[in-house]
């Protein structure tokens, strides 16, 4: 599995990003669920994986 369907799927569980940074090409990305008050963190090493990802969530921001 990608790293971005393991994000995907962890928004479709109800996690949403709080946080995202790039040091030396690593994106790292941190999700909270604000249900359950559980946090995630993921990393991304593939640029166009994290250009997914902002695609992703500017298009449920739009939606």
């Amino acid at each position: 599995m990608s790293t971005f369907n393991k994000i995907k799927d962890l928004y479709e569980d109800g996690y949403r990003c709080i946080y995202h940074n790039c040091t030396d090409n690593n994106y790292t990305i941190y999700l909270k669920n604000f249900d359950s008050e559980d946090s995630q963190t993921v990393e991304i090493s593939d640029e166009n994986e994290f250009n997914q990802f902002q695609g992703y969530i500017n298009d449920l921001k739009m939606s």
